[in-house]
Formats: structure tokens, sequence, C-alpha cells
């Protein structure tokens, strides 16, 4: 997958956000993309699901990750402020869909958040969707297929490069 589709219709859109990426594994541990453990304080711990994985970002906001990541790296941080967005849930033999239920379903801490995706209506609808994002001081977007499966890069970035609409990935 590198391009953005011909028809965006039916594709589950939601804004990309500038964090951290990381994977909360089933037995609790918070790791990096490339397999590293993040060093979460307990309070920022308590309440996570257990067996189950999820797959998110660490995040503090829009035009935060210098911050973000002097605070993840900062010894004895109290990760004040820092949230962990969800995206999915890396279930393997679950379409998108039903991840997307599962997620509302579950009981999480105040910090976790399930990050929205809404299904793209048109061409039309992303252009001006990402176009909102950006002038929110977003990044831009992320797109899925519909009724894909998980994989941990099954989903294209939509984000804007010197002012114009890059249409090809962004990966």
């Amino acid at each position: 997958m590198n391009t953005l589709p011909e028809n965006p219709v039916g594709w589950w859109m939601s804004e990309k956000l500038d964090g951290v990426r990381c994977i909360l594994t089933e037995d609790g541990t918070l790791l990096s993309r490339h397999g590293r453990r993040f060093k979460a304080p307990p309070s920022f711990m308590a309440g996570m699901p257990k067996n189950i994985r999820l797959d998110g970002e660490l995040w503090m906001g829009r035009n935060t990750f210098d911050e973000l990541v002097s605070s993840i790296q900062r010894r004895k941080s109290d990760w004040q402020g820092i949230r962990f967005m969800v995206f999915d849930l890396a279930a393997l033999r679950m379409p998108i869909e039903q991840r997307h239920a599962a997620l509302e379903r579950l009981t999480l801490p105040a910090w976790v958040e399930v990050l929205k995706h809404r299904p793209c209506l048109s061409q039309d609808d992303l252009d001006a969707t990402e176009a909102q994002v950006v002038g929110m001081g977003g990044e831009g977007l992320c797109i899925r297929p519909p009724a894909s499966f998980y994989t941990p890069s099954c989903f294209l970035k939509v984000k804007r490069i010197h002012a114009e609409l890059n249409r090809s990935v962004l990966d």
C-alpha cells in the first residue's frame, strides 16, 4: 500500500498524531515500535487493560512533540499530561470495523483515549477533513481501508508538504 486510493469512499479517517508510537502488550508492557520498553510510572500504568494488545501513540497535544519526548526520557518523570491515544486493537483476525467496536467497549483509565475514526464520504470530504486538521495545527490524517485486518502499517498518511496535499505514501 503506497499511494492514496483513487476512490477513498469508505476508508476510515483519523487525525495523524505527532506523538510516539507504542504498543500496550497483553502483559501490560508499553513497547516502542522497535521493541524498546518504555519506563512508564506506575500511576500511568494503573488501570491499563490486560490480555489485550493496543496500538497507539503517547501524545501530549499538537505541537508538543519535543516536550513529550523529554518527559518520556526524563528519569522519575510522572508523565503528567501524557495520554495514550489508542487507534487500533492489534487483533489479527478481526476486520477494522469489529476492532473499532471492541475498542469502544473497553473500560480505560482517564488518560487513555480511543482515537475517533470515521468513514470517508468522498474525495472532497478527505481533502476538507485534512485541511481542517491542518488548520487546527495538526499534521494530517491517517486512513485505513474498509474491512482491513490488522498489521502495524495498515494505513496511509495524508499530510501537506509546503501547503500542497501530498497524494503519495508518507509512511
